[in-house]
């Protein structure tokens, strides 16, 4: 984030699941043509500037339905999850970057997405 720039306020977690689903392997501006072919060979998701593999954390549970026709999910082990997980909503980790944060993201405020701004 720029000096200047204003932090958008968070909101609460809308339960989607998909920060606990995804799990960033690399910046796409960061690879090579032949790291590129290779990723997008396998099929690996594109979004907020990473590429993604899906590998759902094993504690992710679905959450039983609440009659609104949203699927929400938690945590199994909310109350003993590792400082990475209670550290996250987009905040700035050392050297400027930035843990992914799922387009859309509630807690990220304003439903954008922040990104490295290296």
């Amino acid at each position: 984030m720029k000096s200047g720039d204003q932090q958008p306020e968070s909101g609460p977690c809308s339960r989607c699941g998909e920060c606990c689903r995804w799990l960033p392997i690399a910046l796409v501006r960061q690879c090579k043509p032949h790291q590129l072919h290779y990723f997008r060979e396998r099929g690996l998701k594109e979004s907020g500037g990473y590429f993604l593999a899906n590998a759902p954390c094993r504690h992710l549970r679905e959450e039983e339905p609440d009659g609104s026709g949203v699927k929400t999910w938690g945590c199994a082990i909310y109350d003993k999850r590792p400082l990475t997980c209670r550290d996250f909503c987009g905040r700035t980790l050392s050297g400027g970057k930035r843990y992914y944060v799922p387009e859309g993201c509630t807690m990220a405020g304003k439903g954008s997405a922040p990104h490295d701004e290296r």
